[in-house]
C-alpha cells in the first residue's frame, strides 16, 4: 500500500514538473532552446540514444530535419523517416496524433523506436523521432502518458514560437517593403539620384541646419552640353547610359552620406553640398567638369566625349536671411549656369547669393 502511494506521488510530481515546461523557456523563445529543454525533460522519463526533430516546412509542407542529438545521427534519422513515409507508418502516426511504438527500418539491434507527433488543435507542427535501448515491452502506458503530457506542452510552446517568428518575418518584410517604397518615391528610377520631390523637402532642412549651426551651404546646377546630339547620334539608350554614368562619376567625387545629387531636369543635375563654402563647391564642380570632359563615355562599343556647364552658389554664416530660401538659391544657380552656357559652355561660373541687380 505504501509502495503504491509512493509511486502515485512520484507520478504526480513528474506530471507537475512536465506542466511547468513553459516556465523553463525564455520569452521570446526559439526552436533551438525549446528543443534543448524538451530533450533534457525527455531523458528524465526514458533512456534515449538518439532524438531528432522534424518540422513541417511552411512552403513545401514536407517534414524537414531541424535538430538532432547526437549531431552526427542526422542522416540516419532522415533515412528512417523517409522509409517510414514510404511504408505508410508515418502518415498513420500523424493521423492518430498520438505517440506510437513502431519497428525500426534502419536502426539495428535491440532498439525501440518512438514516433511523437507535435500537434495542436490547429495544425501539425512536426514529429519527434526517438531511439531508445529500452525494449518495447518495457515501455509502460505510464511512460507514454508522461511523454504525451510533455509532447503537448512542447507543441503549444513551439506553436507560439513559430507564430511569433512568422509575425516577425511578416513585420520585417513589410518594414523592408515600406522602406523600399519610401526610397522609390524620392529616387529617380533611371540614374538612382534623388528626384525633385526629395529636393523640395530636404533642401529646406539643409538650409535650416546650416543657419542654426552657422555653417556654409553650397550647391551647383550642372547641365550636360549638347546632350541632344548624343540621343540623335547614338540613340536614347546611349543617352540613358550617359546620364547613369554621369551620376556614377558624380557620386564618386562627393562625400558619402553628406552631399547629395538631384536629377533636376532631363540632363540637369543639382548637387547639394552641406558644410561647404562656395570656393570648395567651385573646386568640386571643376573636378567634375574635367572628369567628364577628359574621360570618354562608352556604350555598346561606341565612345563619346561629354562636356558640361556649371552654376555654383551658396551662403555662409554672414549671408542675410532674406537671401536664404530654396527657390532663390536654385534660381541663382540657374542664372549662373545660363552665364556658363553663354560664355562658351564647358565651364564653371560661381557667385554667392546676391540680389538680382548684383548677379552677373
Amino acid at each position: 500500500m505504501a509502495e503504491n502511494q509512493h509511486a502515485l506521488l512520484a507520478l504526480i510530481e513528474k506530471m507537475e514538473r512536465l506542466n511547468q515546461f513553459q516556465d523553463k523557456i525564455d520569452t521570446p523563445s526559439n526552436i533551438g532552446q525549446i528543443w534543448d529543454v524538451f530533450v533534457a525533460e525527455f531523458k528524465n522519463l526514458i533512456v534515449v540514444d538518439v532524438c531528432a526533430l522534424f518540422l513541417v516546412d511552411k512552403d513545401t509542407h514536407e517534414f524537414v530535419l531541424n535538430n538532432v542529438s547526437p549531431k552526427d545521427q542526422g542522416s540516419v534519422c532522415q533515412r528512417e523517416v523517409d522509409l517510414q513515409i514510404d511504408g505508410g507508418m508515418f502518415s498513420w502516426i500523424i493521423n492518430r496524433r498520438q505517440p506510437a511504438l513502431i519497428p525500426s527500418l534502419v536502426f539495428k539491434g535491440n532498439k525501440s523506436i518512438i514516433m511523437l507527433p507535435l500537434t495542436t488543435s490547429r495544425r501539425t507542427l512536426g514529429v519527434v523521432l526517438v531511439v531508445t535501448p529500452i525494449k518495447e515491452s518495457s515501455i509502460t502506458q505510464e511512460d507514454l502518458k508522461l511523454v504525451t503530457i510533455l509532447l503537448k506542452q512542447c507543441s503549444l510552446v513551439m506553436e507560439n514560437t513559430l507564430l511569433y517568428e512568422h509575425l516577425r518575418e511578416e513585420h520585417d518584410s513589410l518594414h523592408q517593403a515600406n522602406k523600399e517604397i519610401a526610397i522609390l518615391s524620392i529616387t529617380d528610377p533611371l540614374t538612382g539620384s534623388y528626384n525633385r520631390s526629395y529636393l523640395s523637402k530636404q533642401l529646406q532642412v539643409e538650409i535650416k541646419r546650416s543657419r542654426r549651426y552657422k555653417r556654409h551651404l553650397s550647391l551647383f546646377l550642372c547641365d550636360i552640353d549638347d546632350f541632344k546630339q548624343v540621343n540623335d547620334t547614338f540613340g536614347h539608350q546611349a543617352g540613358d547610359a550617359v546620364l547613369k554614368e554621369f551620376v556614377k562619376r558624380g557620386k564618386e567625387l562627393i562625400r558619402k552620406n553628406m552631399d547629395w545629387i538631384v536629377r533636376y531636369g532631363g540632363e540637369e543635375f543639382l548637387f547639394v553640398l552641406p558644410d561647404t563654402n562656395i570656393e570648395g563647391a567651385g573646386l568640386l564642380a571643376e573636378r567634375l567638369r574635367v572628369n567628364l570632359s577628359q574621360k570618354a563615355f562608352e556604350f555598346n562599343g561606341e565612345k563619346t566625349m561629354i562636356e558640361s556647364s556649371f552654376g555654383v552658389t551658396g551662403f555662409g554664416p554672414d549671408t542675410p536671411d532674406d537671401k536664404i530660401w530654396p527657390e532663390y538659391m536654385i534660381s541663382t544657380a540657374d542664372r549662373l549656369l545660363y552665364h556658363a552656357k553663354k560664355n562658351g559652355k564647358n565651364t564653371v561660373v560661381s557667385n554667392p547669393l546676391l540680389s538680382d541687380r548684383e548677379a552677373p
